[in-house]
């Protein structure tokens, strides 16, 4: 009886320890297109995310950064970028500081945008 006990403890721990498993490293990738997200946290939590194109979209020209969750309001920074006459990569960081259930469709995406002629340079998506 007791080892029947501990047995199905142990069993029982195994099991949870998979099923909690992270689903990102501390550095996660994801490209899309010209697209690229890098995912900084821990796990299903995200501390910030940059969203950058590659390669550097031409310019210089007014891009605008979106960053967007199910469940967070959208995020947007626009500036002027691309190209080497400007000085700057067009990237920018996002600090987002929020933890993402798994398993019941949450998706994060990071997308550029130029803006005098309306082009989408892509969508990097993640689903948690």
């Amino acid at each position: 009886m007791k080892f029947s006990r501990i047995f199905g403890a142990a069993a029982a721990a195994a099991a949870l320890s998979v099923a909690i498993a992270p689903a990102a490293s501390a550095d996660t990738v994801v490209t899309k297109d010209n697209v690229e997200m890098v995912i900084f946290g821990s796990g299903y939590h995200v501390d910030k995310v940059t969203i950058h194109g590659i390669p550097e979209p031409q310019g210089p020209a007014q891009y605008e950064f979106i960053y967007s969750a199910t469940t967070s309001p959208t995020k947007t920074y626009t500036m002027i970028c691309g190209g080497s006459s400007t000085g700057s990569s067009c990237l920018h960081q996002f600090k987002i500081n929020a933890t993402y259930a798994h398993g019941v469709g949450i998706k994060s995406c990071g997308q550029l945008k130029r803006l005098d002629n309306n082009q989408s340079l892509g969508v990097a998506c993640k689903s948690w």
